[in-house]
């Protein structure tokens, strides 16, 4: 036997196989830390990192048969049998480097084949809240703040579909059966467990769960000091993995990198800025999460997600309230989150935003790209890009960007929300009304879920549905939204009264918003009774607004409403002159025109506001809206008004 064994590694010697073996060993090592090193630079597929470390595994044996079966000869390449002795003494280098070829060819080959015509569906899951098992209940904001670190672990991963946390919320005390939840969210496995934090330790109980039949996949717990959180987010996100049968590729292990502070307390305060992020945006929980993120700034001035929760807070209070003084300290604060970390997707969003909102879309585009290429499954980024790709007059683009973020969480509500904005401001109002019913269906506590139902309803001229939806969203929670959209059904019927009162309510919840101002102003001008106080309303909503476009200069929007604003206190020149500059920035907005409309019919200028009002109702405005417009009673009784409104309605 040892004889035998002895005459075969002569053999193999003498065919030089462990010498092609050697030099292929070499080669393969370099070509793997080149790779390592130029992958994640270059404008490839995700996954060829795996596919070449599993092409080198396959080319050590064919390597090896090359080289024990082939002689590279003066003859050329010849079966070793033939050889008679006249063999190069380089002969492996060819065989071996014909064996590195052929592999990745055909694996090459493979794997876009693969790529193109046999992806395998995404596995998904469910992360749901973890619960509080302390006794204080002060704590659920750490139970809730972990819940979503983990999450955003495994969405790192980049290999599942994972549920929008605001859907998991939903089911925090359900009754349901785990497998019940998880036919409901559409998730094949569901990852829940319990935290308890008592001082310095933290206790951590995780189980995952097989959405098909309820079986455990797999459970740990874990008990450690405070200070190993991070590295138990991490733990669990690889044994999901590792569960789920997942081999994680090097570029996605590498995404669990320590991303959080070493300071505790510093995370512990960011945990609870999260947590208020998370809530109904007021002027108080968004105070209170801006007060959490500059505690954790303080204690850890690098720590990037901070920065960016902080820039999320202040950009959400200058949304919330429109206060245009607000803004050079938001935009000095989200500026500087980049320096922190360009890696971090938080950071990525947080400017976005920023840019979105001070009108440089084309910069807000490129940071959300930014986050789509550190992670393509995260829908706030494809949500992001697609209302900058919208605010770029790109529809179509916009359109397949908010879809795409409907694929990415069919769960995540904001998709929803977001298709729904679009085809309203396209004129496709009971489309926009479908998404806006499925958003409602998926966050049935959210008041701005119906809010916006009763817009997209309102658009089309139902207005008793429309003030169902925004009745029923007043009973959830009142908002400046809910109450200047009432305000607007009564203003359309008449009851100038009941308006300004509910126009008033939204005023005193938001009176930096200009447009509030404006749809007060509207409601004493047509009121004989306020007409004075039309005045100065109007000026109130012209002196902020020209406040917002010193902020953003692009925001048509706002110079449509201002150049309405002007010409009700009589400044024609000025109202002309917006009206031109929103035409040439939006000239297939259907509102620009409805405000050019409403401008002429105002100076008595009736053939220009039957034209303007002829192309809002070819791009889409309602018809039965404009009958009953108070602002275009001038033009009921001309002849062509009854035809634009008869012919669009045939």
């Amino acid at each position: 036997m040892r004889h035998r064994v002895s005459e075969f590694v002569e053999e193999l010697k003498s065919r030089r196989v462990f010498r092609a073996l050697i030099a292929y060993s070499v080669v393969a090592w370099l070509l793997l830390q080149i790779a390592d090193v130029t992958f994640d630079r270059l404008p490839i597929p995700p996954q060829s990192m795996t596919v070449l470390i599993l092409l080198v595994i396959v080319g050590f044996p064919v390597t090896a048969v090359l080289a024990w079966a082939y002689e590279l000869t003066n003859r050329g390449v010849v079966r070793h049998e033939d050889t008679g002795g006249d063999v190069s003494s380089l002969a492996f280098l060819p065989l071996f480097a014909t064996a590195i070829a052929v592999t990745l060819m055909v694996g090459a080959v493979l794997y876009y084949a693969a790529d193109s015509y046999l992806e395998s569906p995404r596995r998904s899951i469910a992360v749901l809240p973890f619960t509080n098992a302390g006794e204080s209940a002060d704590a659920d904001y750490f139970s809730d703040g972990l819940t979503e670190e983990i999450r955003s672990m495994i969405v790192r991963l980049n290999e599942f579909r994972v549920v929008a946390m605001a859907t998991t919320n939903q089911f925090r005390e359900t009754a349901m059966s785990t497998v019940e939840l998880a036919e409901r969210l559409n998730a094949g496995a569901v990852l829940l467990g319990s935290v308890r934090r008592l001082g310095g330790e933290v206790s951590v109980t995780a189980r995952l769960v097989d959405g098909a039949n309820g079986n455990e996949l797999w459970s740990q717990d874990y008990k450690r000091e405070l200070a190993d959180v991070v590295t138990i987010q991490q733990d669990i996100a690889r044994e999901v993995a590792r569960a789920l049968h997942v081999v994680l590729p090097v570029e996605s292990d590498r995404r669990l990198k320590r991303l959080g502070s070493t300071n505790v307390e510093a995370y512990d305060l960011y945990l609870r800025a999260r947590d208020f992020l998370r809530e109904q945006p007021d002027a108080v929980v968004l105070g209170q999460a801006e007060t959490f993120a500059r505690q954790a700034i303080a204690l850890d001035p690098n720590f990037a997600s901070a920065h960016a929760a902080l820039c999320q807070a202040q950009l959400a209070r200058y949304e919330t309230s429109r206060d245009a003084s607000r803004f050079s300290s938001v935009e000095d604060v989200c500026k500087q989150t980049l320096k922190f970390d360009a890696d971090n997707i938080e950071v990525r969003l947080a400017l976005g935003g920023l840019y979105s909102a001070s009108g440089d879309y084309l910069l807000a585009a490129e940071h959300y790209q930014a986050a789509i290429d550190l992670n393509e499954n995260i829908p706030d980024a494809w949500i992001g890009l697609g209302y900058a790709q919208f605010d770029l007059n790109e529809n179509e683009l916009a359109e397949a960007s908010f879809r795409r973020a409907i694929d990415v969480d069919v769960s995540y509500w904001d998709s929803f929300n977001a298709m729904g904005y679009l085809l309203m401001y396209e004129g496709r109002y009971l489309e926009a009304a479908e998404f806006f019913r499925m958003f409602a269906n998926r966050a049935t506590d959210d008041a701005m879920a119906l809010n916006n139902l009763g817009a997209a309803y309102f658009f089309a001229g139902e207005l008793k549905s429309a003030a169902e939806a925004w009745d029923a969203s007043l009973d959830i929670k009142p908002t400046r939204s809910a109450y200047s959209n009432t305000g607007t059904v009564y203003f359309y019927l008449n009851d100038f009264e009941e308006a300004a009162e509910r126009y008033s309510y939204a005023v005193n919840l938001a009176p930096m918003d200009h447009r509030l101002w404006g749809n007060l102003a509207d409601a004493y001008y047509f009121s004989d009774d306020t007409r004075d106080a039309a005045d100065v309303a109007y000026r109130r909503a012209i002196m902020l607004g020209e406040d917002r476009l010193r902020i953003n200069a692009n925001d048509h929007e706002t110079v449509h409403e201002l150049a309405y604003y002007y010409s009700r206190i009589g400044n024609r020149n000025r109202a002309e002159e917006l009206l031109e500059t929103a035409l040439e920035a939006a000239p297939d907005n259907m509102y620009v025109h409805y405000y050019g409309g409403l401008i002429h019919a105002h100076f008595e200028r009736d053939d220009a506001a039957l034209a303007s009002i002829e192309r809002a109702v070819e791009l889409g405005y309602e018809p039965k809206l404009l009958s009953v417009d108070p602002g275009l009673r001038s033009l009921g009784d001309d002849q062509r008004f009854t035809r634009i409104l008869d012919g669009a309605g045939s």
